[in-house]
């Protein structure tokens, strides 16, 4: 009985092992750590120029944006990632004056994972903003902004882990600025900003 029980408890084994490791193969890779870097655009945009109303400012993008994000995935739908953002410069139309942002950002991760590898998803948070002022014209050089953004990744079956996406994000924020007016003296006014990003990244999941 036991020459007969022994070899088949080993073929059971072996086909169960077997099994596992082709739906490890044949689906991509669901939870988990993953770290990853993205390269891209830089875009900033104004509600209105501000600065002093004799002294209007303006600024415009000027370079490219770099990121670096940690996350993990809890299932096909929900996750949860961090990400530091280092933006380009924002330069004054006239003047010297100019701005390099970078943020901090903690968001939910919510898509859905298709047994191909594609993952639709959307990002929204809050971030830890600092805008590194060449000169303090602006009353709050850092603060809270909120995060949002969407994207498409892809996990290929054959490379495991490894994991490509394209996505849009942008940080909106509201800052404080001295305005000053004939007649009325020196006021605080409050101005809409927002930094955006249009990149691709590639990262693993562990």
């Amino acid at each position: 009985m036991k020459r007969i029980f022994l070899p088949l408890l080993i073929s059971t084994l072996s086909f169960h092992t077997f099994a596992n490791d082709n739906t490890d193969v044949s689906q991509p890779k669901i939870s988990g750590f993953y770290a990853g870097v993205g390269f891209g655009s830089f875009g900033y945009s104004e509600e209105d120029s501000w600065g002093y109303s004799n002294n209007p400012i303006s600024a415009e993008a000027d370079g490219n944006s770099t990121k670096v994000y940690l996350g993990y995935q809890f299932n096909k739908i929900v996750g949860i990632e961090g990400t530091y953002t280092n933006y380009g410069e924002a330069k004054a139309k006239v003047g010297n004056y100019s701005m390099k942002p970078s943020s901090i950002s903690l968001a939910a991760n919510l898509g859905y994972t298709f047994k191909n590898g594609i993952r639709p998803f959307g990002l929204v948070g809050m971030s830890s903003l600092d805008l590194n002022q060449s000169e303090e014209l602006l009353i709050d050089d850092s603060g809270a902004a909120f995060k949002f953004g969407f994207g498409v990744e892809y996990t290929p079956k054959a490379l495991g882990g490894v994991q490509f996406r394209a996505a849009y994000e942008m940080d909106m924020y509201a800052v404080e600025y001295l305005d000053y007016q004939s007649g009325a003296g020196l006021t605080t006014e409050t101005n809409l900003y927002a930094l955006d990003s249009l990149y691709v990244g590639a990262s693993y999941k562990f």
